[in-house]
């Protein structure tokens, strides 16, 4: 009867909708009303998802076809995005983000891997509890103070300089953050030896979940060492490899808090990057519309880059399953 009801009504108003869309529609509307409760507790979250998340992403779109200094804005069309194609300074970090994203993606690729198979291969649970624990404890420090410390250590007073002074290089000191040819590069050097306790974690859980079975029946036929880590062991890390390397793709590209508390993007443009060029347009030049511009074409570079890794992984899995 309630169905009934349902197509008289779009009888009615003159609506095209087969009886199969109606009932699909009405069952949906009624699993709702049942589980109003629900939606209404939750109701909260996607309000605050929608104020503080989607509504700037989408001013953020809007504005980019403005000239705006958070006061007055104009109309310029596509003024902002021709501007982003000559801007030097952007230019230039597209270049310096280049460079650190290929460094960081060679590094979440092995180092941390490194470490996460050493772990694994531990006989004692109590030892591969304490290692665990020993590279996850550096989390709870703020990420603001490991940067300030490394900046000190770069300082002409610092430990790297120190280092080099006790083992009689003192020609090598330098002020490491101020000189162009070194600056971008010891950004790159900063968190030695790069493993991270969470990626590290991605790992060693990936590896824990090798099924026994596999393992057996890789060392009956021989696989051991190299041979059983590569061919046997790895396969298993696809889904976090992809994982990892999706994250460092958007952090990086998107990330600008160390460049900007240790150089400022200099010396000179030497280790300016898009995220902290987006930050100078907004709140040094107050070109919020330019620098929403900025913030548009990252998305798009992140999502495109984010779609052509997924495309490749999956196209990796399907290939090893036929």
């Amino acid at each position: 009867m309630l169905q009934e009801r349902e197509l008289g009504r779009t009888a009615v108003v003159g609506i095209k909708t087969s009886p199969a869309t109606a009932v699909r529609k009405h069952s949906l509307w009624l699993r709702i009303w049942k589980n109003r409760t629900l939606y209404l507790l939750i109701a909260p979250v996607f309000f605050g998802a929608g104020l503080f998340q989607y509504y700037p992403a989408l001013t953020a779109l809007y504005r980019s076809f403005y000239a705006w200094d958070g006061r007055r804005a104009h109309f310029v069309g596509l003024d902002n995005f021709e501007f982003f194609l000559t801007d030097p300074r952007l230019l230039i970090s597209w270049v310096n983000v280049s460079k650190l994203l290929i460094f960081h993606l060679i590094v979440v690729m092995t180092l941390p891997v490194l470490v996460a198979y050493l772990i694994y291969r531990l006989r004692d649970e109590g030892q591969r509890y304490r290692y665990r624990v020993l590279f996850v404890l550096p989390i709870v420090v703020p990420g603001f103070v490991n940067i300030v410390l490394w900046k000190w250590f770069y300082s002409l007073n610092g430990v790297i300089n120190f280092l080099l002074r006790g083992v009689g290089l003192e020609s090598w000191t330098r002020v490491w953050l101020g000189d162009p040819d070194t600056a971008l590069y010891a950004l790159m050097f900063m968190g030695f030896p790069w493993v991270g306790g969470i990626t590290m974690l991605i790992y060693l859980a990936g590896f824990l979940t090798i099924p026994m079975e596999v393992l057996d029946a890789a060392i009956v036929d021989g696989a051991t060492g190299l041979k059983r880590f590569w061919l046997v062991e790895m396969p298993f890390l696809r889904g976090q490899l992809k994982l990892q390397v999706i994250l460092t793709f958007i952090g990086t590209i998107q990330g600008f808090q160390a460049p900007l508390i240790m150089t400022r993007g200099g010396p000179g443009y030497a280790t300016m990057v898009p995220g902290l060029r987006m930050y100078d347009a907004a709140m040094v030049d107050f070109k919020l519309g330019y620098a929403s511009s900025i913030g548009v074409i990252l998305f798009i570079v992140i999502f495109t880059l984010t779609l052509i890794n997924q495309r490749f992984i999956r196209g990796g899995q399907e290939y090893d399953e036929a």
